[in-house]
């Protein structure tokens, strides 16, 4: 467990020398202390995020198999449709995991060998989580807003309408 930190124990950016082999050498010392730091935190969260995509889907199978098993109004709609969403709803933890765990994989590859292509690969991860991310949160913001609109002026039609 000593392997995650809380980034306390990370040094600050070294005094670099204004040139030379040895201004490279502090800066990739400090990128490599930097992503082996980040690494355990990513593969810990990309674990949590498979976890909690099997976890999604047990759950939207088990509500369309047990839909007979769970008291509902027979004016309800249908449990199929809850456990479908749950299902597609899944691939929204999937997603961003398969990058984190791509990240990881091109991070440990890295402090391996010092290739630069790997490093190359895990900040194109890294970009490719953030962008999901990134655009994940602005429809989430969309739709809140549209179901905030939608909120205030459903009722409000429905009671001038009769």
């Amino acid at each position: 467990m000593s392997e995650f930190t809380m980034g306390q124990d990370l040094p600050e950016p070294p005094e670099i020398p204004s040139t030379g082999v040895d201004k490279n050498r502090a800066v990739l010392n400090y990128i490599m202390n930097s992503l082996r730091a980040t690494k355990p935190w990513t593969r810990l969260l990309s674990i949590l995020g498979f976890i909690g995509t099997g976890l999604t889907v047990i759950v939207g199978l088990g509500i369309i198999l047990g839909r007979d098993f769970l008291p509902m109004p027979t004016d309800a709609p249908p449990l199929i449709f809850v456990g479908v969403f749950y299902i597609l709803t899944s691939a929204l933890y999937l997603v961003p995991s398969i990058w984190l765990s791509k990240y990881s994989s091109a991070i440990a590859s890295f402090l391996k060998g010092g290739d630069s292509v790997q490093l190359g690969n895990a900040i194109a991860y890294q970009k490719s989580f953030w962008k999901f991310v990134g655009i994940l949160v602005l429809v989430s913001i969309v739709f809140m807003i549209v179901g905030i609109i939608a909120a205030i002026f459903i009722p409000t039609f429905l009671a001038f309408r009769g």
